[in-house]
């Protein structure tokens, strides 16, 4: 009982410090991840359906490319190894057999083909409406004057010990002019394109805050069970 009433007064007056909060995020109701690569033939309609899952209220849509197809002849420009080993994990826990693309995943808890709009959309929508689990902590993202990012988590009861993820991406549309492979000569676009993603530390079901200098342009906080388990709540910030 004592040690969290301290950390909650700790978190009250780190809330409280004089520099005052520029902008608020919001949570998120749901948060969708597409595995993706400029090589792969099928994923620049995928990158599209990404798009259309950004625009809608409350759901944090984000896009990991993934340099799976590079050997193929053409070597993905934004894929980052910590993006394939996210797949990866997401695969061990998923019990995938292999990687593939257009892979989407939604709140960490299932997978399918992003190639299948339908299935794809009815499968948000179970995910959606199934919401996240009871006693996970509620998020606080606030973009400080200074410019930097404090996420605020209260204390609950969902499973522990979690990962806390800041995770930083572009909106754009961003669009890449393949030259070689798959989509030799074509338009690919990238929507909310993840550019950084960064482990903060652990949720272990008690109050908690850090602070970070990074959230460009926009940034997002996504608690998650280890090991690429179920995501537990996230917030993200313009």
């Amino acid at each position: 009982m004592v040690y969290r009433l301290l950390a909650a007064l700790a978190l009250a007056i780190a809330w409280a410090t004089p520099t005052h909060a520029q902008t608020h995020g919001e949570p998120a109701t749901a948060v969708v991840e597409l595995f993706t690569s400029q090589g792969c033939g099928p994923c620049p309609r995928a990158n599209r359906l990404l798009g259309r899952f950004s625009r809608e209220d409350g759901v944090l849509a984000l896009t990991f490319p993934v340099g799976i197809w590079d050997y193929l002849g053409w070597h993905d420009t934004f894929a980052l190894p910590e993006f394939s080993e996210r797949q990866r994990a997401y695969s061990r826990a998923l019990r995938v057999r292999g990687r593939f693309t257009p892979q989407l995943v939604i709140n960490g808890s299932t997978q399918i083909s992003a190639s299948d709009w339908d299935g794809a959309r009815a499968t948000f929508e179970h995910e959606e409406t199934e919401g996240w689990p009871q006693g996970a902590p509620t998020i606080a993202l606030v973009r400080l004057r200074s410019g930097r990012v404090r996420a605020t988590l209260s204390g609950g009861t969902a499973p522990t010990p979690a990962d806390v993820w800041l995770v930083n991406y572009d909106a754009g549309p961003i669009t890449v002019i393949v030259r070689s492979g798959a989509n030799i000569n074509r338009s690919v676009p990238h929507y909310n394109l993840v550019t950084r993603i960064d482990r903060l530390g652990a949720w272990q079901g008690e109050p908690v805050w850090f602070e970070r200098s990074r959230c460009m342009p926009k940034c997002a906080v996504i608690v998650q069970e280890a090991n690429g388990g179920p995501i537990l709540s996230a917030a993200f910030i313009d």
